[in-house]
Parts: structure tokens; sequence; C-alpha cells
């Protein structure tokens, strides 16, 4: 091969993972704004909210769970606006939770020249205390705890983003724990995946690997 077709390869090769790790790291998260909840699809730390038509509409039917402060669930319907989901305000919040998952995303197929599996988002996230998810961030005091279907995920990454955008990156331990501050004043995110080779099908299309990320949002 030509040094200007090896160079013309390696940028696509390049291109194709640059765009496949992008799409990996985006996220949902939940910020309170005038009395609302919204749901967010982007990078919290970029200040990067996709919109739609566009990015957005890549989350299907999100199911949206509000648990009061007695612990009693409800499903809730949520609105698709321009760069959000708008969901219900309801008094059942406050003292509660909001609970967010995005089953139904399509199979992400390998991009670009570097091999990769072909795998399976399942997306959530949190606001507030109450309920349960698969994979789960609770906070006491200053610990974190990260878990999968009720049990502790030790020595995995959690990303703690600051309203400023900055990060602090954290690994839990063998109780899937992690202590953590919040510093200045607003809204912080913390995010965490969680991977697995466990192969299936969905819609179709066969995966290899199941791919969970969470986040919570927590105000200072």
């Amino acid at each position: 091969m030509k040094l200007t077709q090896f160079i013309h390869a390696t940028g696509i090769g390049i291109i194709g993972c640059v765009l496949s790790l992008d799409v990996a790291a985006h996220a949902l998260w939940l910020e309170k704004e005038a009395g609302a909840i919204r749901l967010y699809f982007g990078e919290y730390a970029e200040n990067l909210r996709e919109s739609s038509p566009g990015r957005l509409d890549s989350i299907i039917e999100p199911k949206v769970t509000v648990v009061n402060a007695k612990g009693i669930e409800k499903p809730v319907e949520v609105r698709r606006e321009n760069n959000y989901f708008a969901i219900p305000a309801d008094k059942e919040v406050e003292g509660g939770a909001v609970l967010v998952q995005a089953l139904k995303q399509s199979i992400r197929e390998p991009q670009g020249q570097i091999p990769s599996p072909t795998y399976r988002r399942f997306l959530y996230t949190r606001l507030g205390s109450g309920g349960s998810l698969p994979l789960d961030i609770q906070e006491s005091g200053n610990t974190l705890r990260l878990t999968y279907l009720g049990k502790p995920v030790p020595k995995v990454e959690i990303v703690v983003i600051a309203p400023n955008g900055w990060e602090k990156h954290l690994q839990t331990d063998e109780k899937g724990e992690a202590a953590y501050a919040l510093l200045e004043p607003g809204l912080y995110v913390i995010e965490a995946k969680y991977e697995m080779h466990k192969p299936g099908e969905f819609e179709g299309k066969a995966y290899a690997v199941e791919s969970h990320k969470i986040t919570r949002s927590l105000y200072k």
C-alpha cells in the first residue's frame, strides 16, 4: 500500500472510531427547571444537549417512573420537546425519585476500521432516592454505591461531573463503593458504565456485549 493510501485509510479508521466513541460517551440525565423535570441526552460535561430532529430521536420510548416519599411507584408519560423530554411535575417527586430506563435502543454496529464488538445499550438515570434500577447508583453521606441487579459492582469507574464541566474519576472498591465530595453549588451528574459479554438478539440483530450506563443527578 502506498503511503498516501495508508494515511487516507488510517484517517478514515480514526474518524470512524472517534464518531463511535462520541456516541458511546452520551448519556441521559435529569434536571429540575422552573418547577418542571426535564430528561436530556448528550454530554453534561460538554454542555451538549441533543435535539429533535436529531440524535434525541435515538432515545426510543423512555420508561419513566415516579416514586413518592412512601415508596409508591407510578408510571408517567413523557413529551418530546426540542432538546429534551418533558416529565410532568408532581408533588410526589418531593422526597421521592424519578427513574428513567431506555431499554429499546438500537443495536450498535462496529464503526470504522478498528475491530469492535456489536453491542446493545441500556441507558438509565435517576433523580432523588427511592425505587431501583437494574444498574443503579445509591448515595449516602459522602459515599456512592454502584449495584447491578442489587449486587455491588467492584472495580468500576464512577465519574462525578461538576456544574462547570470539571470531572472527578473514582473507582469502586470491593463493596462497589467510592467516597466523593461536592464542592460548588449546582447540579452534579454522576455517571457509571458496566459492560459484560452476554450475547443475545434484539429486533432480529445479534449482539455480543451488553452495555449498561447510569447517571444520577445531585443538587448541592
